[in-house]
């Protein structure tokens, strides 16, 4: 077999539900690189959040923030910012409608808005993070590549700005991107970069920003915890996260 691009999601998917990398999943990542095989990440967290995943495996190729930024051999590759005219039109809508707001730069985030209100609380507080420290003017200061936007769904539709795309991350909330932005795209561009051809591409993710990555690799791979919706568009579904579900679909699929 050629050699492969091989892609992950961080969470739900290399991390366990207690946030751990398993054993036969480190075991697998060795392999895969032993046979000659590159790997990639692909995740909606930024730098920061990213980076202790990144070097516990050692990998040096990563798309973060939903396709923003791409860094290729730990050197940035690819940034795509948003417009500051667009994000005040954001902070306007937010304000009016009692949105959250949380800006990511590569080096960090900050939360817009004094109050973190109650979507942006559960949704962190679900996942086991810290809600990030409070900056009215950090999208001032810094070149934004992502936000994330926390809202009812049914005040979504009154966020329509031409600049940005939504993706849904978590039931509350959503990632704010640049509308020309994705994994996908980013994966790609790093993919060509490096010799390797879309069908070149293994992609193993299971949530709803996973999808457009799911559809334009050559073969995608769905954790058994995915979304279902993850799982429709997939073309292997494995175990779960917390069941060996990586290694054992590299094995499946005579990778390692």
């Amino acid at each position: 077999m050629s050699n492969k691009f091989v892609v992950f999601d961080i969470d739900g998917t290399l991390l366990t539900t207690e946030m751990k990398v398993l054993d036969s999943t480190k075991q697998a990542l060795v392999s895969l690189k032993e046979k000659g095989h590159d790997i990639g990440i692909a995740t909606g967290r930024d730098y920061a959040s990213a980076k202790s995943i990144v070097d516990e495996l050692e990998i040096d190729t990563y798309v973060l923030c939903n396709g923003s930024v791409g860094y290729v051999r730990h050197e940035l590759a690819y940034e795509l910012t948003l417009s500051r005219e667009s994000i005040m039109k954001l902070i306007e809508i937010a304000t009016e409608y009692k949105g959250q707001i949380v800006f990511q730069s590569t080096n960090g985030l900050k939360r817009h808005f004094e109050e973190p209100g109650e979507s942006l609380t559960n949704a962190y507080e679900s996942l086991g993070w810290t809600i990030p420290d409070f900056d009215e003017m950090y999208w001032q200061q810094s070149p934004i590549i992502q936000a994330m936007l926390f809202c009812k769904q049914e005040d979504l539709q009154k966020y329509a700005i031409n600049e940005f795309r939504y993706v849904s991350w978590h039931k509350f909330g959503v990632d704010v991107i640049p509308r020309e932005g994705s994994k996908a795209k980013t994966i790609l561009k790093i993919a060509k970069q490096n010799g390797f051809k879309r069908e070149d591409i293994i992609f193993f993710g299971d949530g709803m920003n996973d999808i457009e990555i799911m559809e334009i690799a050559g073969f995608g791979v769905a954790m058994g915890n995915a979304e279902t919706e993850v799982k429709e568009k997939a073309d292997l579904i494995t175990d779960s996260c917390n069941e060996h579900g990586i290694y054992n679909a590299l094995k499946s699929i005579s990778l390692i």
